[in-house]
């Protein structure tokens, strides 16, 4: 189906409480309940109601996002933002605490979706959104809140600035490494604090897809996460910092264990020269 029909057929069109939204969507809504001050509003219960995001660890994370932002790019439909950015302006500019908090709130969540590689779902809001550059706007009125069927993922997530985009579906890619999953390639730290190394993601992807899932070291699957993709880590075998390539005969895929023992080993040269025969076969 073409993207922006999709997009079009998606507008929510009834507002369902966020409780039950949330719920179907699989959080745990057993402290919701027992903490409400009177167990016949439960739903409304204030300590929950009006978060924005929700946790449930290990299983899946769930955002409420505005359908007028989201928009078709790259095959996908997406939702790009940037949470933290947001915070930090309305700090800077005197916005009100609870933006300042939510937004804050919103990027550690989007990190936690990003790092575990968890599932996402999003409950799609239609109404007056506020100006999120204007400390001073008015807070946002949703009409209308539906969630969406579809499971959705973080396509990309940056550690450093926060920025990310949410994508609808499962991802394409069967397999993923650290950098799809925002997180920080702990081998390349020290050389990062001097130079900003480019990593393709063409160049990641082909080393992946030739591992097919198994560390090209020891030879053992990588794990399933919890979005059904598998995780290994890719290696440039000569440093970037040591002027080794970044193409696909200078990386290779292997397990966060294998990945460590190619930097710290006692014997890295010998493993350099393994991964290099793989990577060149």
């Amino acid at each position: 189906m073409d993207l922006d029909l999709q997009l079009s057929q998606m507008k929510p069109r009834t507002k369902g409480l966020v409780f039950d939204l949330v719920s179907e969507a699989g959080f745990d809504v057993t402290d919701w309940l027992k903490s409400a001050s009177q167990p016949s509003k439960a739903k409304a219960n204030p300590k929950y109601c009006y978060e924005w995001s929700f946790v449930q660890p290990e299983t899946v994370v769930i955002f409420n996002l505005w359908h007028d932002i989201m928009k078709p790019h790259d095959g996908y439909i997406v939702y790009q933002e940037n949470f933290r950015a947001n915070a930090e302006h309305h700090r800077a500019n005197g916005g009100k605490q609870q933006w300042i908090t939510r937004g804050e709130k919103l990027d550690r969540d989007v990190s936690v979706a990003a790092n575990g590689g968890l599932p996402v779902r999003v409950i799609v809001l239609d109404g007056d959104r506020r100006n999120t550059e204007d400390p001073n706007s008015e807070s946002s009125k949703v009409r209308f809140r539906e969630l969406d069927p579809e499971p959705w993922h973080v396509l990309k997530y940056d550690r450093t600035n926060g920025d990310f985009i949410l994508a609808r579906g499962k991802p394409k890619n069967q397999f993923v490494d650290q950098f799809d999953v925002g997180l920080p390639d702990q081998a390349d730290r020290v050389s990062a604090t001097v130079n900003r190394f480019v990593r393709k993601a063409e160049v990641r992807q082909a080393a992946l897809s030739r591992a097919a899932g198994h560390c090209e070291l020891c030879g053992e699957a990588g794990f399933v996460m919890e979005s059904g993709a598998i995780y290994l880590e890719t290696h440039h075998i000569i440093p970037l910092c040591e002027g080794g390539s970044d193409d696909i005969r200078n990386v290779a895929a292997v397990c966060p264990n294998d990945h460590k023992r190619a930097h710290f080993a006692a014997n890295r040269s010998t493993i350099r020269d393994k991964l290099l025969l793989v990577a060149n076969d």
